[in-house]
């Protein structure tokens, strides 16, 4: 699916992410490897609207398993996962955060979640680091749609199940089709972003995600010879 590029006024956001090994004290060149993949993923899917390079990789010896750090955010709970990743946290960047994981159910496994604000989507700035975090299992850098998946939720964008008529048809996923395929999906076949949820994107990381940018990339102007 081809998109259009943002003009020269629009420019391109681009962000920082670290990249945070929980649970290791050595260097693991599988997942190493595994993350300059999903960056490389991450930034085809989002065709050049948004951008994501790899600013810093770290180690901590601190463990946690997903479905309990979930647990404790939904409860509001955040002294479980500040004693976990406080003194570890950087500002100033998207931090990926990668646990292991356990299955609550049979092939059931919780592969990532992000911390969103419901409103108010200007207090991330004021909040940050806070919610500056997205969190990943290790499994769930194999198949690379995780991070984009979850990277859609940082920069505002929900299931299509838990978005009402009008929006649906706002971000351009009124067919079964276009679901389908969509990232926003937990389908296995996911492959694109609409050009409505990509524009959708582009805003709210210009709008509210702003003090996280590395900077903006700006087409050069057109010289004659």
């Amino acid at each position: 699916m081809s998109h259009s590029t943002p003009d020269r006024g629009e420019g391109v956001p681009v962000f920082r992410v670290n990249f945070y090994l929980m649970g290791m004290s050595e260097v693991d060149e599988s997942v190493t490897l595994q993350i300059g993949d999903n960056m490389e993923y991450l930034n085809e899917e989002f065709e050049g609207r948004i951008k994501f390079k790899l600013h810093r990789i770290y180690m901590d010896e601190n463990h946690a398993y997903m479905p309990d750090l979930h647990q404790a955010v939904i409860m509001k709970n955040g002294r479980l996962v500040d004693d976990i990743i406080s003194d570890i946290e950087r500002a100033g960047a998207i931090n990926v955060y990668l646990f292991e994981t356990y299955s609550e159910q049979p092939e059931v496994a919780l592969l990532g979640f992000t911390p969103v604000l419901t409103g108010h989507h200007q207090s991330y700035e004021y909040n940050s680091p806070r919610f500056d975090r997205v969190y990943i299992a290790y499994p769930g850098l194999a198949d690379r749609s995780t991070l984009v998946h979850e990277m859609g939720h940082f920069l505002g964008l929900s299931h299509p199940w838990d978005m009402n008529s009008l929006d649906v048809q706002l971000m351009g996923l009124q067919q079964d089709s276009v679901q389908r395929i969509n990232h926003m999906t937990y389908n296995p076949e996911v492959s694109s972003f609409t050009d409505e949820q990509l524009s959708r994107m582009h805003h709210f990381a210009m709008e509210f995600r702003k003090y996280l940018l590395s900077h903006v990339e700006y087409k050069a102007e057109y010289q004659p010879n």
